[in-house]
């Protein structure tokens, strides 16, 4: 046993000296930030600089519709409702209703089923216009399963007017779309609770007190929003302290503001909640795009969801790298950030290190499999180490584990550790790829040869891949496709986002499937939160901002769809879609 605990203690050595030179960045893949000092503010993903075209050239026609949707008399009426106190509430009581909804990422099916119940019980669809399915297959795409499981995404069309036009084009039986899609997965928890208990607690702390340091000490939180036995919330005196508005985290803190912690507050239930408030309100004004219009839940954005809700959508096939894009969406708006046309990718590796089949004295040992391999990675160096100018790719070993022995033994059964190698380039990424991959085989062969076994034998110590994961890259080269024109200028004509230039950061976030298919994206918020934090830690909160904030995003976010989709104006004319009918790929359908 003091070997082993010396293996322990050179893999977590190693395991650090990887982190600490060459630590990849964040957003969306399960990375919990620490509790901030005092308060905290609101959290945003880290972002690596890569070089863009920063100033779009807007053509005038899309500047002047964009004035003509943005103070359409029927864009108008939604937005005077959704102004009103009663439409105030309904979003934010659908917000808690949802959000206190567990959905763990790849078993989002209990979320998407309850907003496929909503869309047709409550919010004014027909069961046609619901295109997803509870038992998570998508009619029309070519990529239905993603890691072995379906994908639970909910999606709702609010349908356009083109295929019914005369000489419409479409894609092998598709007709143009416009999407629209927040995901409704989250990191915490990371298994779906049992049936008897599947709801997250919403609890809420005076912001006089400091964050949680502790899931013992949030579970100590006596005061909770509640619900009833049907899932609706009860507005009781906890639900009108959590209800209170604020403009921020100061004006909370001295107002009598709390803190609700719930995982997947702003992370992102609050924006994709209002994305579902925005399509009933389209439905209820009968507002009538040119091209179909597509608002989705989408599954698997968090952890080790490997983006499957969004490569089921755009038909994004891993092990090929390629888009199919099979129902010929023209342009994609996410909501997870402000802006960002530049995508880091990732490939990720899960790989278990196994003690020989045949127990017995002397022979390999499992941990020490995979210590070898954690040595053999540290010494490796990224492309942007070695090459001055070379994009910057990082990579990271991280959540190594070992089983524990079986009683009376001192024999570790097996090892696993991930390995998350980024980039914001595809060749970085297979350069670094192709230096590390090596490392998990070696690592077994050096144990093995230490006692002279051969590879691939009982006595021998192995290794098997238990997951793959990719986020394909994707650097910008042009601020002129028609989602970033819509995102701009949709922001500067209703006064939402004063900016006139294209951001050099980049993320990584569902954009980073239909950016590198090749459809134009842009991405923007629908929530209005006054504070948040803890994005993807157990002590996840937010604060609720102004309802005002939420309509004002409503309007841009509505400008930026129709200007994508076309729009049919309350006089009768049309507003032509600023892009064209046939959407990119990168591989081709077969059917």
């Amino acid at each position: 046993m003091e070997r082993l605990k010396n293996v322990r203690l050179l893999m977590s050595a190693t395991a650090a000296a990887v982190a600490l030179t060459a630590c990849g960045g964040s957003g969306g893949d399960g990375q919990a930030s620490q509790p901030p000092a005092g308060g905290g503010g609101t959290q945003e993903p880290p972002v690596t600089t890569t070089p863009s075209a920063t100033v779009p050239n807007i053509p005038a026609e899309t500047v002047a519709a964009a004035a003509k949707i943005a103070a359409d008399p029927q864009i108008k009426a939604l937005l005077a409702d959704q102004s009103t106190a009663a439409a105030a509430k309904s979003r934010w009581n659908q917000f808690l209703e949802l959000v206190r909804i567990a959905s763990p990422s790849r078993f989002e099916y209990r979320m998407a089923g309850e907003i496929h119940r909503r869309l047709v019980d409550e919010w004014g669809f027909s069961p046609t216009e619901v295109k997803t399915r509870a038992d998570g297959l998508l009619a029309g795409t070519d990529v239905n399963i993603v890691d072995g499981s379906p994908v639970y995404n909910a999606c709702v069309e609010i349908k356009g007017t083109y295929s019914a036009s005369q000489n419409a084009q479409h894609y092998k039986g598709e007709f143009p779309k416009v999407m629209l899609e927040g995901h409704i997965d989250v990191v915490n928890p990371e298994e779906l609770p049992p049936a008897s208990d599947p709801y997250n607690r919403l609890k809420l702390q005076p912001y006089a007190l400091p964050v949680v340091e502790t899931p013992q000490q949030l579970a100590a939180i006596t005061d909770e929003v509640s619900f009833d036995a049907g899932g609706r919330v009860l507005e009781d005196s906890n639900y009108g302290i959590a209800s209170q508005t604020f403009a921020n985290a100061t004006a909370a803190a001295a107002g009598g503001g709390v803190r609700i912690y719930v995982p997947g507050y702003s992370d992102m239930m609050s924006s994709t909640s209002n994305a579902f408030a925005l399509a009933a309100a389209m439905k209820k004004f009968k507002i009538k795009p040119v091209y179909d219009v597509w608002i989705c839940g989408t599954a698997g954005e968090e952890g080790k969801g490997n983006l499957a809700g969004m490569k089921q959508l755009f038909g994004f096939e891993q092990d090929l790298g390629t888009g199919s894009n099979p129902l010929n969406f023209v342009s994609h708006f996410g909501l997870e950030g402000g802006g960002t046309v530049n995508f880091t990718g990732s490939y990720r590796f899960e790989m278990k290190f196994k003690a020989p089949a045949t127990p017995g004295p002397n022979q390999p040992s499992a941990a020490e499999a995979m210590a070898a391999a954690i040595a053999r990675i540290a010494d490796i160096k990224t492309p942007s180490e070695l090459r001055q100018g070379a994009p910057k790719t990082t990579y990271t070993v991280g959540r190594a584990s070992c089983e524990a022995p079986a009683a009376g033994s001192t024999i570790v059964p097996s090892c696993s550790f991930e390995v998350d190698m980024r980039s914001d380039r595809t060749e970085t990424l297979n350069e670094i790829r192709a230096s590390i991959e090596p490392t998990f085989k070696a690592g077994i062969s050096a144990e093995n040869a230490r006692f002279g076994k051969s590879d691939g034998n009982a006595d021998a110590a192995s290794i098997e891949q238990l997951w793959y994961g990719l986020r394909p890259a994707y650097v910008n080269t042009s601020a002129d496709n028609a989602a970033i024109h819509a995102g701009i200028q949709s922001g500067l004509i209703t006064g939402n986002d004063t900016r006139t230039t294209v951001g050099t950061g980049s993320g990584s976030l569902n954009d980073n499937v239909p950016a590198n298919t090749g459809i134009p994206t842009w991405n923007f918020s629908l929530s209005n939160n006054a504070s948040s934090a803890g994005t993807h830690a157990f002590w996840e909160w937010g604060t609720r901002g102004t309802t005002q904030g939420e309509v004002e995003k409503m309007h841009r976010t509505l400008v930026a769809v129709l200007l994508n989709s076309g729009f049919h104006a309350a006089d009768g004319t049309v507003v032509e879609p600023n892009v064209g009918p046939m959407g990119v790929r990168t591989r081709e359908v077969v059917r």
